[in-house]
């Protein structure tokens, strides 16, 4: 009577080792994806800087080049780092960020001044996205701030490839945690 119970913690193991594995995998492909697609892309470079960072330490990232946004190559983690990682409490699976040198002001947590590298968006995403505003920007501003400046140096029309705090929306909208239950939700129907 042990041996079927034997193949049945087997097999559970297994389920749960796939679930654990390839759920967050999958999430943090679709997060960064969304990412890409919500941000600001001018020459394409902030969203081409997306990195993902496996709990082992290990990391996989965009290039920073210019162009379209690319997919990041998936991290995998083996089937003794998965069950580790998921059954312990308080463990972060993956951490995603942007390594880019303008994140902070791309994701509208830092003030700066802001010009146009070109005439025109660099990107057909950026193209599908721009929006110009009738009216200037302050010297020093948030990056999505399409507000007329109150008493500050107007520098002419101002444009943006994302609406302001596109991020922090993200974040605090239900997209990431939508994103993240439908992949876990496919891994799950999967199996």
């Amino acid at each position: 009577m042990a041996k079927p119970f034997d193949k049945l913690l087997k097999n559970v193991s297994k389920f749960a080792g796939s679930v654990v594995a390839f759920g967050p995998i999958r999430s943090a492909h679709r997060v960064t994806k969304e990412l890409q697609q919500q941000g600001p892309s001018w020459t394409g470079q902030f969203s081409n800087s997306w990195r993902i960072t496996t709990p082992d330490g290990r990391f996989y990232e965009g290039d920073g080049s210019t162009g379209e946004p690319r997919p990041i190559n998936v991290p995998s983690l083996t089937f003794p780092q998965a069950i580790k990682t998921g059954f312990s409490k308080d463990k972060v699976v993956f951490t995603i960020s942007n390594n880019s040198r303008w994140a902070g002001q791309a994701v509208d947590f830092l003030d700066d001044d802001f010009f146009r590298p070109t005439k025109e968006p660099q990107t057909q995403l950026g193209r599908s996205k721009w929006e110009i505003s009738e009216v200037g920007r302050s010297q020093t501003s948030i990056r999505g701030d399409l507000i007329e400046p109150v008493g500050k140096v107007d520098t002419g029309k101002a444009s943006r490839t994302a609406p302001q705090d596109w991020f922090t929306t993200y974040l605090t909208s239900g997209k990431l945690d939508k994103a993240i239950t439908v992949e876990m939700n496919n891994m799950l129907r999967r199996l």
